[in-house]
C-alpha cells in the first residue's frame, strides 16, 4: 500500500545495554579460559562474584558486580531471555533511568539477602534483579491505573504472578537451590513498584521529584541492610581467603566465631568455621563436639561430612591424598548460580 509506514520493532536502549553488558562479560570470561558450561569459583571471584569473606571485607562492589557475572552458557541464556522480556516491559512503563535504578536496587537487595543467609557461598547472576523487575511490575500494574485495557492488564498480571510463583516454588522444592537472592530482589521490587506505581500517570516534574525521594530512601535502606548483614556475618572475614589469611590469629578467630554461634546457634556456616578453627588449633574435643552439632543440623550436606573425614584423618595421624587436614574454604565453599528458576549449589 502506497504511503504505508513500516513499523520498527521496539528496542529499548537500557535493556539492550544491560543485556549487552552481561553477554560481553560472559564472552570475555570464556575467551580468557572460563568453561562455557561452568566457571570455577576462582574464575567467578576474579570477575566480581559475591562472596562473604571478600564482599564484607573491603570489596563491597561485589554486591553489585555479581549481578553481571554468569556461571555457564545455560545460566546466562535463560537469565537474558527473561531479562529481555521483563526489561522491555519495565522500560516502557517506568522509563529508562527509573527502570535502571529499579534493576540495580533489586540486584543489590538480592545479593545482600544471599550474603545474609549464605555468607560462605560464591554467588553470581542476574536473577535477583530480574525477580525485582517482576515484583515492581506486579505492584505498579495493580496500583498504577495505567491506560491499558483491562483484559491486557489481567493477562500481564497472570504472566508475572505465574513467573514469580512458579520459580519460587521450584526453588523451594529442589534440594540445594537457594531462593534468597530471588526473594530479596522480589521483595525490593514489590516495594518499589508499590511506591512508584501510583505516580506513573502524574506530570513529569512531579513524578521525577517523587522518584528522586524514593531512590534516595532505597539507597539508605540498602546501606542499612548492608550494615546489618556485616554485623550478623562479619565473622566470615576472618577466614577470607587462603590459610595464610588467618594464620597466627586463631585465638582471635575462635573468640569471634564463638560469639557468632552464641548470636546464631543454628548457623551451619559459623559452626563449621568454628570446627575448622578448632581443628587448626588441634583442640580435638571441641572440634568433635562442634562438628557433631553441624552434622545434626545438616546431615545431608556434603561439606560437614568432608570436614568430619578430615577430622578423623587428623586424629588418626594420617592425611587424605592431596588434601590438608584443614580444607577451608574449599571444603565448604559452594557456588550459587542465581539463574532463572534455579540457584544451583555445587562443590568446586
Amino acid at each position: 500500500m502506497a504511503g504505508a509506514v513500516k513499523r520498527v520493532p521496539y528496542r529499548p536502549p537500557f535493556t539492550v545495554a544491560i543485556v549487552g553488558l552481561n553477554v560481553l562479560v560472559f564472552a570475555v570470561m570464556a575467551a580468557t579460559g572460563a568453561s562455557l558450561m561452568g566457571a570455577s569459583n576462582q574464575q567467578l571471584l576474579n570477575w566480581g562474584a559475591d562472596f562473604g569473606p571478600l564482599s564484607l571485607d573491603g570489596q563491597p562492589w561485589r554486591i553489585l558486580t555479581s549481578n553481571y557475572v554468569h556461571i555457564g552458557i545455560w545460566h546466562i541464556f535463560f537469565n537474558m531471555w527473561c531479562l529481555w522480556d521483563l526489561g522491555r516491559m519495565s522500560e516502557r512503563i517506568f522509563g529508562g533511568w527509573t527502570y535502571l535504578l529499579i534493576y540495580t536496587s533489586c540486584g543489590i537487595a538480592g545479593s545482600l539477602a544471599s550474603l545474609w543467609l549464605h555468607p560462605m557461598v560464591v554467588g553470581a547472576g542476574a536473577s535477583g534483579a530480574i525477580f525485582g523487575l517482576a515484583g515492581a511490575l506486579i505492584t505498579a500494574l495493580y496500583l498504577g491505573k495505567l491506560p491499558y485495557p483491562g483484559q491486557a492488564l489481567r493477562g500481564m498480571m497472570r504472566s508475572l504472578l505465574t513467573f514469580a510463583g512458579y520459580n519460587l516454588l521450584f526453588g523451594a522444592a529442589i534440594p540445594g537451590i537457594d531462593n534468597s537472592a530471588h526473594v530479596g530482589g522480589l521483595v525490593m521490587g514489590l516495594a518499589l513498584g508499590a511506591i512508584l506505581g501510583p505516580q506513573l500517570m502524574e506530570q513529569p516534574e512531579r513524578r521525577t521529584a517523587h522518584e528522586r525521594i524514593v531512590f534516595i530512601a532505597a539507597a539508605l535502606l540498602l546501606v542499612g541492610m548492608g550494615t546489618f548483614v556485616k554485623r550478623q556475618n562479619g565473622y566470615v572475614v576472618v577466614f577470607g581467603g587462603a590459610r595464610d589469611h588467618y594464620k597466627g590469629q586463631l585465638d582471635h578467630a575462635i573468640n569471634k566465631l564463638q560469639h557468632a554461634v552464641e548470636q546464631t546457634p543454628n548457623s551451619k556456616s559459623a559452626l563449621s568455621l568454628l570446627a575448622n578453627a578448632y581443628l587448626e588449633k588441634k583442640d580435638y574435643p571441641h572440634a568433635e563436639s562442634t562438628l557433631k552439632r553441624v552434622l545434626e543440623l545438616a546431615p545431608r550436606i556434603p561439606w560437614p561430612n568432608t570436614t568430619w573425614a578430615s577430622f578423623i584423618a587428623t586424629r588418626a595421624g594420617t592425611k587424605r591424598p592431596g588434601r590438608s587436614s584443614l580444607t577451608l574454604p574449599r571444603a565448604i565453599r559452594t557456588t550459587t548460580m542465581r539463574g532463572l528458576c534455579s540457584d544451583q549449589h555445587w562443590m568446586d
